[in-house]
């Protein structure tokens, strides 16, 4: 029990501090300029030209923008968080911790992966309000979620820069 809360720990706390400290977009603007409005503005550029094709439906666009933007999000996340680790000279001491390495970098990936989520969850979310796409009512208490998360995230990040 012991050996599985030490690494549960890992896994969460660990993560949580690692990606605190390694993520570039810590600003508001930048998080919301590069994770949230690049891909909002890359499905309208791929549905309009689409629409006036009529190649496929708007879905096929929308769905497919929101899976680019949410894998776009995770590889440049872990990539930036593994050259931030280089950068600041952690690298080693993370590769020689004893630590076990399965946890130590499933903690340090799962941030990027549940941000991959929250940003495809708003394009989607967006974008079918935007363009007047019909949402399924099982959908919209999930698509609420992601907003709120979007919200309570530009709100702590805010309040952490004002007490620098």
């Amino acid at each position: 029990m012991f050996r599985f809360l030490g690494t549960a720990r890992l896994v969460v706390v660990g993560g949580a501090i690692s990606y605190r400290a390694l993520f570039n977009w810590t600003t508001p603007p930048k998080f919301i300029g590069t994770l949230l409005v690049g891909p909002l503005l890359q499905v309208f550029f791929f549905v309009y030209p689409g629409r006036e094709l009529g190649v496929v439906d708007d879905r096929f666009h929308l769905v497919g923008n929101a899976v680019l933007a949410a894998s776009a999000s995770c590889v440049y996340g872990g990539t930036m968080a593994v050259a931030n680790e280089r950068r600041y000279g952690t690298f080693g001491a993370v590769l020689l911790s004893p630590r076990h390495r399965v946890p130590l970098w499933t903690g340090r990936a799962l941030p990027y992966v549940l941000n991959g989520l929250l940003v495809s969850g708003f394009v989607l979310t967006a974008a079918s309000l935007v363009l007047g796409l019909p949402v399924p009512a099982g959908a919209l208490p999930g698509l609420g979620l992601v907003l709120l998360g979007v919200l309570e995230r530009g709100s702590r990040r805010r309040a952490t820069l004002d007490t620098m």
